[in-house]
């Protein structure tokens, strides 16, 4: 259960109508919540849950297009459903039918916010913590891409909720260095979006790490368990002239001891290979 704020219960429906008010949360689709159903109970033989995804001929093409995506890292091409189930797992596969669930869920109107720019710097993220991933904790980069996907699954709501306010906000971020997007959010709303997020995640029943990974992104000090690839990829932007590699990057070296031209090379990589995700998004 996320506990990074002071709650006044258990029910994040209800925590989120008291931040939001009237402004509804889009719901999860019902065919995802039913799938992610099946991969989460171990008695569902693993060739049921292929046959169920194929009868979602766009949800089977989506699955397809991104684990044979570069930013996936699969060392072979996937070829059909059941191989796909066959090699990826129920894990693995779980973390990609929640990335394009979630992904689909959101608002394709984003208020001040272009969408295509938060795909990208979503699609970065997600690649980029992959990789990282494979430097600092190698078992979990399936969990880290996407997380690094989703972590900020709530700016859309925020920017369409306040247009213009939260365009000062992004302004800020984007433009001075020291200007931190959750504090803008904070002094603008009183919440920021890893709090709605959180919630979110947590109303649609999401993995516990993922809640976590969404709630905690931006928390210092191991006040969240969130891996530390995901807590850096956090730091990129939306505004590709100011995209906050520089920081990735310096962060990467002085807390994490990841040689900068390492670190770069990764980078380089991890925004070559993000196109092809992000246009699974903004099509």
């Amino acid at each position: 259960m996320f506990r990074l704020f002071a709650r006044k219960n258990d029910d994040p429906r209800a925590e989120l109508k008291d931040l939001l008010g009237d402004f509804e949360i889009p719901c999860m689709p019902s065919r995802a919540i039913r799938l992610l159903g099946l991969l989460r109970d171990p008695e569902t033989p693993m060739a049921e849950i292929a046959s169920q995804v194929e009868m979602d001929p766009g949800l089977s093409v989506r699955i397809l297009q991104l684990v044979n995506s570069a930013a996936f890292g699969l060392l072979s091409q996937v070829s059909n459903l059941q191989h796909a189930t066959s090699l990826l797992g129920r894990s693995r596969l779980e973390s990609i039918v929640l990335a394009i669930a979630a992904g689909e869920t959101l608002p394709k109107q984003m208020g001040c916010l272009d969408p295509q720019r938060f795909w990208e710097a979503a699609a970065r993220r997600a690649t980029l913590a992959r990789l990282l991933a494979q430097h600092l904790h190698a078992a979990t980069q399936a969990e880290a891409f996407t997380a690094g996907l989703l972590q900020d699954i709530a700016v859309p709501l925020l920017a369409g909720m306040n247009p213009d306010g939260y365009a000062g906000v992004l302004d800020r971020w984007h433009q001075e260095g020291d200007a931190e997007l959750d504090e803008g959010e904070r002094d603008l709303f009183g919440y920021d979006h890893a709090i709605v997020g959180a919630l979110m995640a947590e109303e649609w029943g999401l993995p516990e790490y993922l809640i976590q990974a969404v709630g905690g992104h931006h928390s210092k000090n191991g006040e969240a368990d969130v891996d530390p690839a995901v807590r850096l990829v956090a730091l990129l932007k939306y505004d590709p002239e100011n995209d906050g590699r520089e920081r990735v990057l310096a962060e990467a070296e002085s807390t994490f001891g990841i040689d900068r031209s390492l670190a770069e090379e990764m980078m380089d990589r991890a925004f070559a290979d993000a196109g092809q995700v992000a246009g699974m998004f903004c099509a």
